[in-house]
């Protein structure tokens, strides 16, 4: 195998390689005149207050404090805070999704009839097939016991794609004061698991934090491979 050959497989390899590593990529948006953190006690409360008491809030709450508290904020411990953080999360129903790619070519099995199907690697069609349907263009394929005309067959790979969210509001705690972070990250994946994805959720929306204002990021996060 010459050098420029070896270069090449390399190349595919690696190629190979990194697609196929996961990962989750969220669009980060913020709105903020966010000072520089300087010890701030912080308080963790829901957005909806249908989250309240609940314990899946108390974990991602968790995960938000501890990236709070990495900046430089403080937990309030029961003491007054200063800032006030409210946190919502969620997930849609969903959206499905088809995708065709062409298969291979080959003989297509039938159980002993005329059967008509649609194909649009053919896209001549037989009015007066089976049924009334349209068949595809046959150059003297046998139609017996098993075989149908020879011909490449279109295959459909159907999934839901879901749209995950995360929300933080950052403001001082008196009434009637203006908010100093706004926050969120959208995400969109296969799963609809949030305790699943949202760790790498609060990873985005930490990533460069605050962040430069009125714009959206998209932040990319490797998910290790399970062990």
């Amino acid at each position: 195998m010459n050098k420029f050959l070896k270069i090449i497989v390399s190349f595919l390899i690696i190629s190979f390689i990194a697609s196929c590593k996961q990962s989750i990529r969220s669009d980060v948006m913020r709105f903020h005149q966010l000072p520089m953190p300087s010890g701030e006690k912080i308080m963790i409360v829901p957005l909806n207050s249908a989250n309240s008491g609940s314990i899946e809030f108390a974990n991602y709450a968790t995960l938000v404090g501890n990236a709070l508290g990495g900046l430089g904020y403080l937990p309030s411990n029961g003491e007054a805070p200063d800032l006030i953080v409210e946190l919502d999360y969620g997930v849609d129903d969903g959206q499905k999704i088809v995708r065709s790619s062409p298969s291979s070519f080959g003989y297509l099995g039938y159980a002993g009839h005329f059967r008509s199907y649609y194909n649009p690697w053919f896209p001549f069609g037989n009015r007066y097939s089976y049924r009334g349907g349209y068949s595809p263009l046959y150059y003297g394929g046998y139609y017996g016991d098993h075989y149908g005309p020879l011909g490449m067959v279109a295959r459909e790979r159907v999934y839901t794609r879901y749209t995950r969210y995360l929300k933080l509001v950052i403001k001082p705690n008196q009434d009637g004061s203006q908010n100093l972070y706004e926050g969120e990250a959208k995400s969109i994946g296969r799963n609809n698991r949030l305790h699943d994805v949202m760790p790498y959720m609060v990873e985005a929306i930490f990533t460069n934090f605050p962040g430069e204002s009125g714009f959206t990021e998209q932040i990319i996060v490797d998910v290790p491979e399970s062990s």
